[in-house]
């Protein structure tokens, strides 16, 4: 593995531990980091990673027209399980090899959609920023225990999150189009279409991938079914909501509120922040350490890999 441009992508690598950055260098090869320390449009993907032979894909767009201008790339290594962002066919038709990594932040995404839950039903962030600002007013919050979780996609991380919150009693409903029937059996999931799912939930937590099906899922009539004292988490891919439809819903008390990790486009400071029933954080569903120096090790060990086998 000599004489390779390497390109980071992530907007963040190698800052809770030196291995990773230092099994690169190791190697001896020209490394360039995300410059912007955010997720990359299309026109800087390409604009940095011209001359790489090795990325560290994070969920920046390899399109064919970004996979088409990069003509040294030989290994794509994703930092995270997800593939939604690139075109595997483009990719492998130009012999890109394309890797991900098998640690999965499925533990990190849930636990922080429960930590959304919670904030959320007991008004936590609202009711800090009210004191902070100078006045002690006490607001009533409501209980998670016994409520209707509804999983949209109960894949990893949705099958994770079943486990972690078995101590609230949930209720717990599930739409996903590749039903794990020993798993719901053994778990006390009840699948169900998603009409059902967005009528009957209080608690909606979305975890899908981002497809043309999936793309703007949670659109206004989708939104308009859900009860109005109910909470949307979205973990998942910000395209999958109608970012306006929800702000509405939001907006006009027709739901109780909503926590949101991920935005149609990132960095995100659009409306939804000037909402009190909303809570935002920058996309850091996989932002726990322990989890993230590990698939930062594994995603530079497989870039290796794939390079050293050109």
């Amino acid at each position: 593995m000599k004489n390779n441009s390497i390109f980071i992508a992530t907007s963040t690598f190698g800052v809770h531990s030196n291995e990773p950055i230092n099994r690169l260098e190791y190697g001896g090869d020209a490394i360039v980091l995300n410059p912007l320390s955010r997720k990359l449009t299309s026109n800087e993907l390409i604009k940095y990673a011209h001359d790489a032979t090795g990325i560290i894909a994070g969920t920046e767009p390899y399109t064919n027209e970004v996979l088409q201008q990069l003509p040294h790339l030989k290994v794509i290594s994703r930092l995270g399980v997800g593939m939604d962002n690139i075109d595997l066919e483009t990719a492998k038709g130009m012999d890109i090899k394309v890797y991900k990594t098998q640690t999965t932040p499925a533990l990190a995404v849930s636990e922080l959609v429960l930590g959304l839950m919670l904030d959320l039903v007991r008004k936590i962030s609202h009711q800090n920023n009210t004191l902070k600002s100078g006045t002690w007013k006490k607001e009533m919050g409501n209980l998670l225990h016994g409520k209707t979780l509804g999983i949209i996609g109960l894949g990893a991380i949705g099958k994770t999150l079943v486990k972690l919150v078995k101590g609230f009693n949930f209720n717990i409903m599930a739409f996903d189009l590749f039903q794990n029937e020993q798993f719901a059996k053994n778990h006390c999931v009840n699948y169900c279409d998603l009409d059902t799912l967005l009528s009957e939930s209080d608690i909606i937590s979305i975890h899908l991938n981002l497809t043309d099906e999936t793309n703007q899922l949670m659109n206004a009539a989708q939104i308009s079914k859900m009860k109005p004292d109910s909470i949307l988490i979205n973990a998942s891919r910000g395209e999958i909501i109608d970012e306006e439809s929800l702000y509405i819903a939001l907006k006009e008390k027709r739901i109780m509120g909503a926590g949101l990790d991920v935005f149609n486009n990132e960095p995100y400071f659009g409306p939804l922040s000037k909402l009190d029933n909303v809570i935002l954080t920058p996309h850091i569903g996989s932002y726990a350490k322990e989890l993230r120096v590990q698939m930062e090790i594994e995603a530079v060990e497989n870039l290796i890999r794939g390079l050293n086998e050109e």
